[in-house]
C-alpha cells in the first residue's frame, strides 16, 4: 500500500526528486555510473583531496569475531592510494552521532591490519621456505567521515550559529599539532544552512542548498549552470525515472516517512512515560520522607514544562502562595 509520500509524488507532480532518501543518495554518491558525482563532492568538501577516481568497496564492515557488531555504512570507497572515505547521511538527530562516527572508523582501520596478516600469510604459502616473520609497521592509510546531518549539533558557546561545517582530526591540545592524518570527520550540518537562494556564495552553499531545497524546486535556477549541477538535476529528474527507478523511489519515501513517524511516536511515548514515571517517583520519596522541599522541586518542574499555578497548586497540594513564590 502506498503511503502518503509515495502518493504525493504521483498526484503532486513533483519535478525533483528529495536528495535524503536513501534511493536517491546511494543513486547520487554510491554510483559507478555516477561517480564523477561523488568525486566532485569529496573534492569540494575536503578540499586538500585532489581525488581523482575512487573505487566503491563493501559497506559491510565485520568486527573481529562473530559476536561482534557489524558496522553497514550507506557508502564507502577507497582511491588508488589507500585512502578511504566512508559518506553517511543521517536525517534525525541522534544523540552520539560523533561517537559512533568515531566507532565505525575502528572497522576500516581494524581491516587494514587483518589486510596486511592475510597478506603475511599468502605470502608465506607461496614461499614456505622462507623464515621471516609477521612484521607490520602500522602504516595506516587515512579514513575520512563525511557525514550529511538533517539536523545541528551542539557546539561550543563561541560556535557561529550559521557555520554548518566541521572538520576533526587528532590534534596536540596546545601548539593544535596534527598527531597523525589518519583519521578525520567531517559534518555538514543542513540543520545550520538557511541561506536562500540569492545568497549562495560558494560551491558548498549550493551543494548544501540542493541537498535541502531540491524537491522542492520546478526548474534549474541560473545560479546552478554549472555541468556538475546539471547533471544532478537530471538525475534527479523524476520524469525520467524508469518504473523500475520510480518505484524503488517511492518506497525509500515510504520508508523515511515510517522511519520519521516511528521516531516521533517514541519520543512522544517517552515523555508521557518520563513525565508520569517522574511524578509518581517524586510524589512518593516525598511523601515518604516528609520534606516539602522534595514537592517543591516537583511543583518546579512542573512549571517550567508551563503548567499554570492553578494546576500545580492543586496536583501538589500546596498553596497559591507557595507555588506563586517558586
Amino acid at each position: 500500500m502506498e503511503t502518503k509520500n509515495a502518493k504525493s509524488v504521483r498526484r503532486s507532480g513533483q519535478q525533483y526528486a528529495e536528495l535524503l532518501c536513501d534511493f536517491m543518495f546511494k543513486r547520487l554518491f554510491g554510483s559507478e555510473a555516477n561517480k564523477d558525482v561523488l568525486i566532485g563532492f569529496l573534492n569540494m568538501i575536503l578540499e586538500d583531496a585532489e581525488i581523482v577516481d575512487v573505487d566503491f568497496i563493501p559497506t559491510e564492515h565485520l568486527g573481529d569475531t562473530e559476536e561482534d557488531r557489524k558496522a553497514v555504512f550507506d557508502i564507502s570507497c577507497r582511491c588508488k592510494d589507500g585512502k578511504s572515505f566512508i559518506i553517511e547521511m543521517q536525517r534525525a538527530h541522534q544523540r552520539h552521532f560523533r561517537k559512533r562516527a568515531l566507532y565505525y572508523t575502528s572497522y576500516p582501520i581494524n581491516e587494514q591490519g587483518r589486510h596486511a596478516r592475510e597478506l603475511y600469510i599468502k605470502e608465506k604459502s607461496d614461499n614456505p621456505d622462507d623464515n621471516a616473520k609477521y612484521q607490520w609497521d602500522y602504516d595506516l592509510k587515512p579514513v575520512t567521515v563525511v557525514a550529511i546531518l538533517n539536523f545541528r549539533f551542539e557546539h561550543s558557546s563561541s560556535w557561529p550559529e550559521d557555520m554548518c561545517c566541521s572538520s576533526y582530526r587528532l590534534r596536540e591540545d596546545f601548539s593544535h599539532e596534527v598527531m597523525t592524518d589518519v583519521l578525520r570527520f567531517v559534518f555538514l550540518e543542513l540543520g545550520r544552512f538557511n541561506k536562500r537562494i540569492w545568497e549562495l556564495d560558494t560551491v558548498f552553499d549550493k551543494w548544501m542548498y540542493l541537498l535541502k531545497h531540491m524537491h522542492e524546486m520546478v526548474e534549474i535556477p541560473s545560479e546552478f549552470g554549472d555541468p556538475l549541477f546539471t547533471r544532478l538535476f537530471l538525475l534527479a529528474e523524476i520524469g525520467k525515472f524508469t518504473a523500475e527507478e520510480l518505484k524503488q523511489y517511492k518506497k525509500s519515501l515510504d520508508n523515511m516517512g515510517d522511519y520519521y513517524n516511528t521516531i516521533h511516536t517514541a519520543a512522544e511515548e517517552a515523555e508521557k512515560k518520563g513525565h508520569a514515571a517522574g511524578l509518581a517517583e517524586g510524589f512518593a520519596r516525598g511523601w515518604e520522607e516528609g520534606r516539602e522541599e522534595t514537592i517543591k522541586a516537583v511543583a518546579h518542574n512542573l512549571l517550567k514544562k508551563g503548567m499554570s499555578v492553578e494546576d500545580v497548586a492543586s496536583i501538589t497540594g500546596l498553596s497559591m502562595d507557595d507555588v506563586k513564590a517558586l
